[in-house]
């Protein structure tokens, strides 16, 4: 099993602990969840920046913000946190 396979089914195995903990009247619930990934795909990155992190990094592209935290290390302080 490759790197990428094992971090999947790590991914998936907690996926389906969270579900089956938090939704335990929704049987069908995982399997429903899995079968709706693939056009998750569909979806843009800009969509899911923008749904996801504007309200953090402001207009920010997150390829930036990225690049910085990984250049700093641990002293990564939010600079493009959005003032509300």
């Amino acid at each position: 099993m490759s790197h990428i396979e094992n971090i999947q089914e790590k991914s998936q195995c907690a996926l389906e602990e969270y579900v089956r903990s938090q939704y335990p009247t929704q049987p069908t619930r995982f399997g429903k969840l899995l079968l709706r990934l693939p056009s998750l795909r569909t979806v843009s990155a800009q969509v899911i920046e923008q749904l996801f992190f504007v309200r953090l990094v402001g207009k920010t592209p997150i390829e930036t913000l990225i690049r910085d935290m990984l250049l700093s290390g641990g002293s990564f302080s939010w600079p493009y946190m959005a003032i509300q």
